[in-house]
């Protein structure tokens, strides 16, 4: 498990590059006009998954966990 933002980060980054490879693969197998239907419908749900999964990965990229309820040099004691 990541320790910290950057590790979690470059994980995230080898995943999504992964999953893209894997969108790739089942974007080119449900466009081949010769596969039957249910396969079509099945490489066109695994792309649409992998769009879910990967759109949610990107979200997570930076973010890791609370935001901090103050910034430093904008609480009210740096006002003097």
């Amino acid at each position: 498990m990541a320790t910290n933002v950057s590790e979690k980060d470059k994980t995230l980054h080898e995943v999504i590059d992964f999953l893209e490879k894997e969108w790739d693969a089942a974007n080119n197998a449900s466009d081949n006009p010769d596969e039957e239907v249910l396969k079509y419908d099945f490489y066109d749900g695994m792309t649409t998954a992998y769009e879910h999964v990967i759109n949610y990965c990107r979200h997570l990229l930076g973010y890791s966990g609370s935001m901090p309820s103050e910034v430093s040099n904008q609480s009210e004691d740096a006002k003097e």
